[in-house]
C-alpha cells in the first residue's frame, strides 16, 4: 500500500516538523495526496502510496501526524493545511513562505516559488528535474504501469524540496518565530 524512504541528515530541526505533500492536482476538494514527506530532528521520511486507493494511505497519515512534534513549518502552508483539512487532519504552524512573499510584494515582485529561491544543480548542467506539477503525471504513469521509477521521481521531488525547505528553516531562522 505504501512505500517509504528514510535518511539521516547532516543538519537537524532543534523543535518542530518540517512537512511536505505530493498531490494529483491543486483542488483539495477532488485531488489526492500521493506523497508525505517530513522532516523532524535529524531524519527525513517519505511515505509514497502505492495503491489507487488512497483511504488506507490517509488512515496511516491520521495516525502519524497527531504525534508529529510542533510547530509545522513549510513552504506555503495553506496548501498542506488545506489538504489535511480535507482530510480530517489539522495542522497549524510557520509559513516559510511568508517573509519571502512579504519582500517580493514590497519590491513589486511576483511571489517566488521554492524552485526560484533555489535552483536544483541539475539546471546548470541542463539536467531534467521534477518538478511538482509532473506530479500528477507520474502518479498517472504508475498506476497505469506499476513501474516503481515514477513514484521513485515523485520521492526524489519530495526530498528536493524538504532539503530546500529545510534551507530556508536552518539558514534564514530569524525570519521565523513560532
Amino acid at each position: 500500500m505504501v512505500t517509504s524512504y528514510s535518511r539521516e541528515l547532516m543538519v537537524s530541526i532543534p523543535r518542530g516538523t518540517l512537512v511536505d505533500i505530493e498531490t494529483t492536482g491543486l483542488d483539495s476538494d477532488c485531488d489526492e495526496i500521493v506523497v508525505f514527506g517530513y522532516v523532524q530532528g535529524n531524519r527525513l521520511e517519505i511515505i509514497c502510496r502505492t495503491s489507487r486507493e488512497e483511504e488506507p494511505f490517509i488512515a496511516q497519515l491520521a495516525e502519524l501526524v497527531p504525534n508529529l512534534p510542533r510547530p509545522f513549518y513549510a513552504y506555503n502552508l495553506s496548501f498542506e493545511k488545506g489538504f489535511l483539512k480535507a482530510k480530517g487532519m489539522y495542522i497549524e504552524g510557520i509559513d516559510l513562505f511568508q517573509p519571502w512573499k512579504k519582500k517580493a510584494d514590497e519590491l513589486s515582485l511576483k511571489w517566488p516559488k521554492l524552485d526560484e529561491l533555489f535552483s536544483h544543480a541539475e539546471h546548470y548542467f541542463n539536467e531534467p528535474v521534477v518538478s511538482g506539477k509532473d506530479v500528477p503525471m507520474l502518479w498517472q504513469g504508475f498506476l497505469h504501469t506499476k513501474n516503481k521509477d515514477y513514484l521513485q521521481q515523485i520521492i526524489r521531488h519530495n526530498e528536493s524540496d524538504l532539503l530546500r525547505e529545510l534551507y530556508l528553516l536552518v539558514y534564514y531562522r530569524d525570519s521565523y518565530k513560532a
